[in-house]
């Protein structure tokens, strides 16, 4: 088999055995490809034998995430598929940019950003008990918020089946019914949704691993957003014909 090249300096990559994974990687850069699911393996391996720091304080509570449009990106081309790859946030707000082909989903990573993903993971442990404790300080009223929510999303959402089944019929009581779905979803078990990690995002192009659990009341939050939006159009068309 023919060797790969570095997409950053076009020398050999040498493949080694790296956390249980053969992974090829730039003896020159320092820059390793990964295959399909070579990537997270490595960093489990990582995890699990606890090779890497905890984030501080300061990178646990990191700023606000950086788009890519908003980095210089440098155009590489996959070792494999020799297609362009796509540079993508990982999982949005880390702020690594990792290196993804659309073909056949390899990923290349930048000297050390393996490890910098590892480290975004497992976050910082006394940051994570600091606010496990402040939710549970406010467990009690925000699940009476949480209550007085769901009745209150189940009255608009019954406004807007009424409404439909009124207007348009049961087609139209159907199509609401279905695009209700997913806000209510959101307001009903945002706190389960939101447990949900290590599965890949996949509305976009770059499809970034969800990592970390959502709090419930942003995916809630979400949720309200989606659900009043109808009623916000509505609102302001009614404004701009008066």
């Amino acid at each position: 088999m023919d060797k790969i090249k570095c997409p950053v300096c076009n020398k050999n990559l040498k493949t080694i055995t790296y956390e249980n994974q053969e992974v090829d990687f730039c003896q020159t850069c320092g820059g390793v490809w990964f295959d399909k699911g070579e990537l997270m393996g490595v960093v489990d391996g990582l995890l699990s034998k606890d090779l890497v720091d905890s984030e501080s304080v300061e990178e646990a509570y990191r700023k606000k995430a950086v788009s890519s449009k908003d980095i210089d990106i440098f155009q590489r081309c996959c070792p494999r598929c020799k297609v362009r790859l796509e540079v993508f946030n990982f999982s949005y707000d880390s702020n690594v940019f990792l290196d993804r082909c659309p073909s056949c989903l390899g990923i290349w990573a930048d000297k050390d950003e393996w490890v910098a993903i590892a480290k975004y993971i497992k976050g910082n442990p006394e940051v994570d008990k600091l606010a496990e404790a402040l939710a549970s300080e406010f467990k009690e009223p925000l699940k009476l918020i949480g209550n007085i929510s769901r009745v209150a999303a189940v009255i608009v959402s019954l406004f807007y089946l009424v409404a439909a089944s009124v207007m348009i019929g049961l087609e139209g009581f159907l199509r609401v019914l279905m695009i209700l779905v997913l806000p209510l979803a959101c307001i009903f078990f945002g706190e389960h949704m939101g447990k949900v990690t290590g599965t890949w995002f996949g509305i976009s192009l770059a499809r970034p691993i969800i990592t970390k659990p959502t709090p419930g009341f942003v995916l809630a939050i979400g949720g309200w957003l989606v659900l009043l939006t109808p009623l916000f159009a509505y609102i302001a068309q009614i404004l701009a014909e008066m």
